[in-house]
């Protein structure tokens, strides 16, 4: 779709451009490139739609509760925001039934290689009790400071700690491991996500 058909469909529904651009996060300027390129990517639209909660543009994402969305966000860093915040950009929906109503997002960093490569899409469902935990399988934990990719096991600080363990077991050259076992607090863990399928990235 080009940009000056998003420009008319946006203007035919009365919506706002100055206000859309805001929403998202863009300068008039901005977003006004936008809509004057020639092909408006289907991100972008995916991106209005989410944010309208309105199927303007006729892309079929009316359905999205049955389809898995991936989101814009590294694993390996952040600052302590959860999958559901409106500060994810949605970047595509996949359409897997046995992964409903999980949230894709993309691997960065080799802590978890070979088992999850840079650029695999990991499908995840959120864990809201800690008692919940299978030891010894792939979790997303969330802390106030870091998005972190490990296998969860108990602690020997005891009660109130959990274990993260990288699959990687390379070492460095003092014969160290590249990536510790390093133990949480409970206190400091704000979310956890469940990994319950993945995409490698040869198959995306």
């Amino acid at each position: 779709m080009e940009g000056k058909e998003v420009r008319r469909i946006l203007t035919e529904n009365k919506i706002n451009l100055s206000w859309l651009s805001e929403q998202l996060g863009l300068t008039p300027q901005a977003f006004s490139s936008r809509l004057n390129a020639r092909d408006f990517k289907k991100s972008y639209l995916l991106e209005i739609t989410q944010l309208l909660n309105q199927d303007i543009f006729g892309i079929g994402v009316a359905d999205s509760q049955n389809r898995q969305p991936i989101i814009d966000i590294r694993v390996c860093a952040g600052n302590g925001i959860g999958l559901e915040g409106e500060e994810n950009k949605i970047v595509e929906y996949v359409s897997i039934p046995a992964l409903k109503g999980c949230i894709g997002l993309t691997v960065y960093g080799e802590s978890m290689y070979p088992q999850y490569r840079p650029g695999d899409v990991i499908f995840v469902r959120q864990v809201t009790s800690l008692t919940d935990i299978d030891y010894g399988r792939t979790y997303l934990i969330i802390t106030r400071s870091d998005r972190l990719l490990k296998m969860i096991y108990e602690s020997e600080k005891g009660d109130g700690y959990l274990c993260l363990r990288s699959f990687n077991n390379a070492l460095n050259p003092a014969g160290d491991r590249l990536y510790p076992d390093r133990d949480v607090s409970f206190e400091n863990i704000l979310f956890v996500y469940k990994v319950v399928g993945c995409l490698n990235r040869d198959q995306i």
